[in-house]
């Protein structure tokens, strides 16, 4: 099954600036990113809401790079929650799928992210476009707080040294994420513009915390700006459109199914006539039959590897 949609993009982000301090912020939300995810996999609401909150804020980390590779989180865990992984690459293109296992219950405290992992590690992943000369980051997050926004804030307060003010908060249907940031004062500040830049910063943190989900999830950039922050003048940026595509291809199949013994193809294809791979992330179908693998043999039988499939 090949996702695809007529409608018009909905999921987008917005930077946004204070004017005259050291703070920046972006705005996300995500609709048919989220539908896009659901539609190859049914989560329980609590993976789902998990699930599309971690595109939210690979989203946000990824529009901060000054290269187009890829932002991943993924996560590996002891619990119901066997592993995810949220990616967003070239800061616009998303991804993403969570895997749980069918032996244990789920936690008595859904609404505790630690619980579903259950000793589980969290990850940031940064990773070069192919060619780049850059060498590839990863970050373990902690996992010690109930929600996916105070761990991650915890990470870049400690790793980054950034503060930082997060929220994300879910609908059924989407997903939306506010972030604030500290940045340095200008260089040559004075004492006292620097702590008026610290004042303004703790103010504004202040008058984010007020926010509602449902305010979050409902209202527009433009109006919840306001809302929040009417005595500190902003500058909405023009928008920067997402959606969900994924890296499957014809070519990456053909070398999944080249990773079979000779052997086992003939066996599968004796069996059910033909053999189909499918993308775990989109369902796109590739099928062969006895014709199509005797081609990929051929065609292929001197290729050079290409390493892993990504």
């Amino acid at each position: 099954m090949k996702i695809t949609t007529k409608e018009p993009n909905t999921d987008r982000l917005h930077r946004f600036t204070f004017e005259n301090l050291p703070i920046r912020g972006q705005w996300v939300r995500l609709t048919q990113t989220v539908a896009a995810a659901n539609a190859v996999r049914s989560y329980p609401t609590e993976i789902n809401h998990l699930l599309s909150q971690m595109f939210a804020a690979a989203a946000l980390f990824a529009d901060n790079l000054k290269f187009e590779g890829a932002v991943a989180l993924q996560s590996r865990g002891q619990g119901k929650l066997i592993r995810t992984l949220a990616e967003c690459r070239e800061q616009k293109f998303l991804r993403g799928i969570a895997h749980l296992s069918e032996d244990k219950p789920a936690p008595k405290q859904a609404d505790n992210l630690c619980a579903w992992f259950e000793n589980g590690q969290l990850a940031l992943s940064l990773v070069p476009p192919e060619g780049s000369q850059q060498a590839p980051y990863q970050g373990f997050v902690p996992l010690e707080q109930p929600t996916l926004a105070l761990n991650l804030e915890t990470y870049l307060k400690n790793s980054e040294q950034i503060s930082s003010r997060l929220f994300l908060a879910n609908t059924d249907e989407s997903v939306t994420g506010l972030i604030i940031q500290r940045l340095p004062s200008k260089d040559g500040a004075t004492e006292i513009n620097a702590a008026a830049d610290e004042e303004a910063w703790h103010t504004i943190v202040t008058l984010a915390e007020t926010i509602s989900d449902t305010e979050l999830v409902t209202l527009e950039p433009s109006e919840l700006l306001i809302r929040l922050f009417a005595e500190f003048p902003c500058r909405i940026h023009p928008p920067r459109e997402l959606g969900y595509k994924c890296t499957c291809s014809r070519d990456k199949s053909d070398r999944t199914l080249r990773m079979l013994a000779p052997a086992e193809i003939k066996s599968l294809l004796d069996e059910l006539g033909s053999i189909d791979v499918d993308c775990e992330f989109c369902g796109t179908r590739y099928s062969y039959d006895a014709v199509d693998v005797d081609q990929l043999h051929r065609t292929h039988a001197n290729a050079p590897d290409n390493g892993p499939v990504q």
